[in-house]
């Protein structure tokens, strides 16, 4: 069964990412809340305990409840549908982000950036270079405007794919456009939407204006032939993306 139309494969290739509304069910998303909020020290039922806590990541990714949000499902099926069937490695985490609510914030426009990129907080070593083939941005809770969404810059994918092919891919530091890319997409909506994006797509988190907490499973897969192909620059992009090229 096809859960992607042509139209949403043009609109991913045109744009770096594609928004698929409801694609998990119910049950997968109430198990997954409850070990989350388990995981948490902040009380589920005590909205003020939310308030001005920042933006962490739960480390409960590897556990099946929450890996199963964006594997062994109809997200993971939908991703195939884009990279070609069997071309994925099968298994691996939904590192759990959590975006804390302020509502005394001033809302400002993200930073966009590139994942893989070494900068002194986020974990990457110097010298190295992480790379990925497609990202999976669930929601377990609505996500309103100005409420700490996922923000994307739409067409940023065929900006770096033009600027790689004359670039080496360690040249640029934190993965920070060194050029103004546009105005970023915030990606709102209700627990079960997710947010498929293109590896070379610049994105990054939006600061939660608002009153609820933005919960969000992010996974990257893998071609399971990545490294060997992580340094090539073909002249089509799709190269290697059976379900679009």
């Amino acid at each position: 069964m096809a859960y992607l139309t042509a139209a949403d494969k043009e609109f991913f290739k045109e744009n770096g990412y594609l928004i698929v509304r409801g694609a998990l069910e119910q049950k997968e998303i109430d198990a997954a809340l409850d070990r989350l909020w388990e995981a948490m020290d902040e009380d589920r039922n005590d909205p003020q305990s939310w308030i001005r806590k920042g933006y962490r990541t739960v480390p409960v990714g590897s556990e099946e409840v929450i890996s199963g949000t964006t594997y062994g499902n109809r997200v993971f099926a939908m991703a195939e549908e884009l990279v070609g069937k069997g071309k994925l490695n099968t298994s691996g985490g939904a590192g759990p982000h959590i975006n804390f609510p302020d509502p005394d914030r001033k809302w400002n426009e993200p930073l966009g950036h590139l994942d893989g990129y070494h900068t002194p907080t986020n974990g990457v070593p110097k010298g190295v270079v992480g790379s990925f083939t497609l990202g999976a941005t669930v929601y377990l809770g609505t996500v309103e405007k100005q409420g700490g969404g996922f923000t994307v810059w739409p067409g940023s994918h065929r900006i770096w794919a033009e600027y790689f092919r004359h670039h080496d891919l360690d040249s640029l530091p934190g993965g920070i456009a060194p050029f103004d890319l546009g105005p970023g997409y915030e990606f709102t909506g209700a627990a079960g939407d997710v947010c498929f994006w293109h590896h070379q797509m610049s994105h990054a988190a939006g600061s939660n204006c608002g009153r609820n907490v933005r919960i969000a499973c992010i996974s990257r897969y893998r071609r399971k032939d990545l490294d060997q192909i992580k340094f090539e620059t073909p002249d089509d992009m799709w190269k290697y993306w059976d379900g679009i090229s």
